[in-house]
This record gives C-alpha cells, sequence and structure tokens, in this order.
C-alpha cells in the first residue's frame, strides 16, 4: 500500500504533514488537491509527498481527490516547505500562498441514502433516526445545512453520523461556489483621429470646457489604449468629464 503525507488546512495541522493511506484505485501525485478525513471533519489538503511507510502505525484512507490534476508544481511544493521551516509557519499558510484564487473554499456535505442499504436494519433503529432516514429518502441528495435547518444543528448531525456508521446513508462532499469574480479594468482611447481630436480641443476651449480640451489633449499623446486610473491620474479629471467627451467627440 503507497501513502501520502498530507498538508492539512486545519489550524492544529501547523507545520507538520499527516499520514494517509491511498486507497486502491486512487491515484494521486505530489501537489495534487484532496479530501481527507481530520477528526470528525473532511478537510482541504495538499499532498506534499509519497512514501512507501507512514509516519504513524494507524492511518485512515484519502477520501478523494478535489482536483485531477495537481494545483501546485514540485518547485512550489519545496518552496513551501522551506517557507515553513525557515519562518516557522503553518506549512498550510506557506502552501495557500501559492494556491489559485478560489481554492480555499468550505466544503459542502451532502447526504444520500446509501443504494445498498440492508432495509431490515430499519427496523432496529429509533423513531427519531427512521424519520432522518425517511426525510433524506424523500428529498433524494440533500445538504446537510439543509437537514440542520430542518431537524436542528445537533440532531441533524447525530442523525446523519449514525446513518452512516450503519451503512444506511453515505456523505459526500463539494466546495463551495467561488465568490470572487475576475478583476476588470477600463482604458479610454480616441475613435477618431489625432488632428480631428486637437481641433475639438480648441474648440472645447473656446467654450470654457477646459478639462474635457486636457483629456483630449493627453489621449492625442498616447500611442494606444490608457488605464482609466492613469488617466485620472494624469489629468485630474472625472468620470463626468470623460462621458461628456465620449458623447460630444
Amino acid at each position: 500500500m503507497a501513502y501520502a503525507e498530507v498538508s492539512v488546512n486545519a489550524p492544529l495541522a501547523q507545520r507538520q504533514t499527516f499520514s494517509y493511506s491511498i486507497p486502491a484505485g486512487l491515484a494521486v501525485t505530489p501537489g495534487q488537491a484532496v479530501w481527507v478525513p481530520f477528526g470528525d471533519k473532511q478537510l482541504q489538503g495538499i499532498v506534499i509527498e509519497l512514501t512507501d511507510l507512514p509516519a504513524v502505525a494507524e492511518t485512515k484512507d484519502i477520501a478523494g481527490v478535489i482536483d485531477d490534476h495537481p494545483v501546485l508544481s514540485p518547485e512550489q511544493v519545496t518552496l513551501a516547505r522551506f517557507i515553513s521551516d525557515y519562518y516557522l509557519s503553518p506549512l498550510f499558510d506557506a502552501v495557500g500562498l501559492m494556491l489559485p484564487p478560489g481554492f480555499e473554499r468550505k466544503p459542502l456535505t451532502f447526504v444520500a441514502i446509501n443504494p445498498d442499504y440492508n432495509s431490515s436494519q430499519l427496523s432496529s433503529i429509533s423513531p427519531e433516526l427512521r424519520d432522518a432516514f425517511e426525510l433524506i429518502q424523500k428529498q433524494g441528495r440533500t445538504g446537510l445545512r439543509q437537514l440542520e435547518k430542518t431537524l436542528g444543528k445537533k440532531k441533524a448531525q447525530t442523525a446523519v453520523s449514525q446513518l452512516v456508521r450503519r451503512g444506511l446513508a453515505v456523505r459526500s462532499y463539494e466546495l463551495e461556489a467561488v465568490k470572487i469574480r475576475p478583476k476588470t479594468e477600463l482604458y479610454i482611447s480616441l475613435k477618431t483621429s489625432t488632428g480631428e481630436a486637437r481641433q475639438e480641443a480648441v474648440s472645447l476651449r473656446q467654450k470654457r470646457a477646459g478639462k474635457q480640451a486636457d483629456l483630449l489633449d493627453f489621449l492625442t499623446q498616447q500611442d494606444e489604449p490608457v488605464s482609466w486610473a492613469e488617466t485620472r491620474q494624469q489629468t485630474k479629471v472625472t468620470r463626468a468629464t470623460a462621458a461628456a467627451v465620449a458623447a460630444c467627440c
């Protein structure tokens, strides 16, 4: 059996890795993001290295992979370990510096009835557990948060744990939706020729629209579109001034 040393996204992990066994049929590589059991939770982790022998006598299995491809290169894994050792920082904090935006999302827990459950077990469970079982069966695969709203947080968590332990239900995990959005930057440029823009600037000054003229003069000096941030810094014009120029010129 092969094993993996995993940096786990948990405050208690600090600078160490944790040994996990790699289940048969699951292929993982260093730098890959995986789900691992950690206490009573399922957490994100990054595979740091593969080993033939674990650092502890008993290990738990890696629960699954988050992405089929590594999120860190071998060089980044090495750098993260160096940062953690040199600055005495938690290893996952160092790893996190190199993770793609949006990676550190919370895992969402889902529950579904085990398709291979033994129906004879239903006669031996409590009425509360049967209610939870029937609710999950009726709703199909459902989020733990939704069950907590219906049954109460403590009751839902206890029921799910017991159903999973008895083989009546199965858990699965997904990352919450990405909350970050692509950053966009506004650029501005002339839509007319430089000569026409200069003539228009003269006309605007005659009309005492000096700021609009300043903007046109600035743009005539640019060989390519320029960011609005730089334009505003250089000319001190407002969005309203730029909009007025765009409307008339």
